[in-house]
C-alpha cells in the first residue's frame, strides 16, 4: 500500500493510487484468501487433494533498462487436477498491471482482469522430460486514465479478448554439475500466443517467447531458475513489433498442502 500512495514512491515503482473500483476489486480478492485455504483444508482432509489436484500461484514483477523501469505486474493464481500419468488440466485466474513501456508505449497503463484454462501433456524423451501447454484465455482490458485537474485516476472503458497459447518445454539433469548433493537443472522452452475472435485477431502470431536457463536446487521442493528469454510482441494498433531480450530469475516451490 506504501508504493500505492506515497507520491514520492511512484516514479520509482511505476505505481498511482488506485481509483475506488481497482480498490474494490483487490479488497474484495484479499478477502477471498482465507476462505480458500480452509476450503483447501476442508477438501484435503476428504481426500480431495494429494496426488491429483493441488494449488498453484504464480507471480511475475517485469522490469524494463535493467530494472530501472516498470513494465508489468502480473497474479495468476489456479487449480490443477491429475486425470493420468502425464495428463493435467487447470483454470485460474489473472490479474495484470502494465505500464507503458518500450519505444513504442501504449498511450496509458492497462489494467487486465484473466481467466484461463490449460491442458499440460508431459512425457520422457530419453533422458529429458518434455511439457506441451495448451492455455485458452479470456481477458478484459481497459486503460487508467487521470483527471487532469483533480489526478485522480478512473479505468474503462473495458474490453474483451480471447487468446489461444501453446507452450512446449524440454528440461534435464546436468549430472556433471552439482550443488548441495543435488544435480543443476537445464531446461529450454518457447511459446506460441494467438488471438481469436476479436479485431486485429486474423489468425495469426501476436506474440512468441522462446528461451532456456539453468535451475539450481534450493532443497527438495524449491529451486531458483535463471535464464534468458527473447520476446517478439505485435503491437497491431501501431502496425509495428517490438523485441526485447530479457534476464529471467524464478523461485520453483512445489509442496503439498497441510491440514
Amino acid at each position: 500500500m506504501t508504493v500505492l500512495y506515497l507520491p514520492f514512491l511512484h516514479s520509482p515503482f511505476g505505481t498511482f493510487s488506485l481509483p475506488l473500483v481497482d480498490r474494490a476489486i483487490v479488497i474484495g480478492l484479499s478477502l477471498t484468501i482465507s476462505p480458500v485455504i480452509e476450503e483447501a483444508k476442508w477438501m484435503k482432509r476428504r481426500g480431495w487433494f494429494g496426488d491429483r489436484t493441488s494449488l498453484t500461484f504464480d507471480g511475475q514483477w517485469r522490469r524494463m533498462d535493467l530494472g530501472a523501469s516498470p513494465q508489468q505486474l502480473l497474479l495468476r493464481p489456479g487449480i490443477v487436477r491429475t486425470l493420468a500419468p502425464g495428463v493435467r488440466v487447470g483454470a485460474g485466474y489473472a490479474f495484470v498491471a502494465t505500464a507503458p513501456y518500450g519505444e513504442v508505449p501504449s498511450p496509458a497503463p492497462l489494467r487486465e482482469h484473466r481467466a484461463w484454462q490449460q491442458l499440460v501433456l508431459a512425457h520422457a524423451a530419453g533422458p529429458l522430460s518434455v511439457t506441451h501447454r495448451y492455455r485458452w484465455e479470456q481477458r478484459w482490458l481497459a486503460p487508467v486514465g487521470r483527471d487532469a485537474g483533480t489526478g485522480a485516476s478512473s479505468t474503462g472503458p473495458w474490453s474483451y479478448q480471447q487468446r489461444a497459447r501453446y507452450m512446449v518445454r524440454t528440461q534435464g539433469n546436468l549430472t556433471t554439475a552439482r550443488t548441495g548433493g543435488r544435480p543443476l537443472l537445464g531446461y529450454a522452452f518457447g511459446e506460441w500466443l494467438i488471438p481469436v475472435g476479436h479485431g486485429d485477431a486474423n489468425a495469426r502470431l501476436s506474440q512468441q517467447r522462446g528461451g532456456a536457463g539453468v535451475g539450481v536446487p534450493i532443497s527438495a521442493v524449491q529451486r531458483l531458475e535463471m535464464g534468458y528469454l527473447a520476446l517478439w510482441n505485435a503491437i497491431p494498433v501501431r502496425r509495428t513489433n517490438e523485441v526485447n531480450h530479457t534476464f529471467t530469475l524464478s523461485w520453483v516451490w512445489t509442496t503439498k498442502p497441510r491440514g
